[in-house]
């Protein structure tokens, strides 16, 4: 299954942004995290359907964290941590940020959250594709 299709089986599924973009890059680590993907169904919507900040940005930095940042107390954060999700927000902003004026979610669905499948989904895609780039670029993942 293509990611393309895999976006559209969990959003049809119920799941939005910030849970797809965790699931998809922990199902390439064939891993599973209930908790995890409940955990960033907060930032759904911008923030509890708040329409602030985007889902895909922010579940991003969260999926990044997931791979860089320190988790319990005999763990070292990678050392990169911050540059790599200042990469992908940087890139966010630059990539979002014209063609719709903000990075957050409801001005880029136009204020209609029932256009989230469709505008949402291409972004999301994107978004995966950057995060892989750059866990394979900082040698994270294997390519």
């Amino acid at each position: 299954m293509d990611l393309k299709e895999r976006l559209l089986e969990l959003g049809l599924q119920g799941f939005e942004c910030s849970q797809i973009m965790m699931m998809i890059v922990l199902e390439l680590e064939g891993k599973e995290n209930p908790d995890l993907i409940r955990a960033v169904s907060g930032l759904t919507g911008g923030m509890g359907h708040g329409g602030g900040m985007c889902g895909a940005l922010t579940g991003g930095c969260c999926v990044l964290g997931v791979f860089t940042g320190k988790g319990d107390p005999e763990e070292m954060e990678d050392n990169r941590c911050h540059e790599i999700i200042q990469e992908y927000t940087g890139w966010f902003r630059e990539r979002y940020m014209p063609q719709y004026g903000s990075t957050d979610c409801m001005q880029i669905i136009g204020g209609d959250f029932s256009k989230c499948l469709t505008v949402c989904a291409p972004i999301i895609e994107e978004c995966c594709g950057k995060i892989l780039e750059l866990l394979t670029e900082y040698e994270i993942l294997e390519g």
